[in-house]
């Protein structure tokens, strides 16, 4: 379990990785409407929803459940999502169970966007923006859990 926690801890700071490069770019630069005529800007868009939805699934899916086991807090890793969520929350790795679901719910949002209403996307964007932020906070409190 142990080397299954490590692996998975080093694919996600490689996604974190790749996903601070394109979250500094994001910070940096207006988006509107006319962000997106760039095409440069609709990649880096692309690129960061891309690994923050997949941030999200290795994490939930994975690292949640394995942590969980190894610190003995479960004795099974086949349990619901809602009582994973209630022992992050009484270890302080998220503070609210809720603070998980509206990630997983902005990320929803994020896969079944379309991209007609420009002010509705640029106001998604920034949501992923400031949910990356929350997302990075519960995967430092998840690391130091294991310490």
């Amino acid at each position: 379990m142990i080397l299954k926690i490590e692996e998975n801890i080093k694919i996600c700071n490689q996604i974190f990785s790749n996903c601070d490069i394109d979250y500094h770019d994001l910070m940096t630069q207006d988006i509107d409407e006319h962000f997106f005529q760039k095409y440069e800007n609709t990649r880096i868009i692309n690129s960061f929803l891309f690994n923050f939805a997949k941030l999200q699934d290795k994490i939930g899916a994975k690292l949640f459940r394995d942590i969980l086991y190894e610190l003995k807090e479960i004795d099974t890793i086949n349990i619901p999502m809602i009582d994973i969520l209630n022992y992050l929350e009484k270890l302080n790795i998220i503070e609210h169970q809720e603070d998980w679901e509206s990630l997983r719910e902005l990320r929803n949002l994020l896969s079944h966007e379309y991209p007609f209403d420009m002010q509705e996307r640029c106001e998604n964007i920034l949501l992923a923006l400031d949910g990356y932020s929350k997302l990075k906070t519960i995967y430092k409190n998840l690391l130091n859990a294991i310490k």
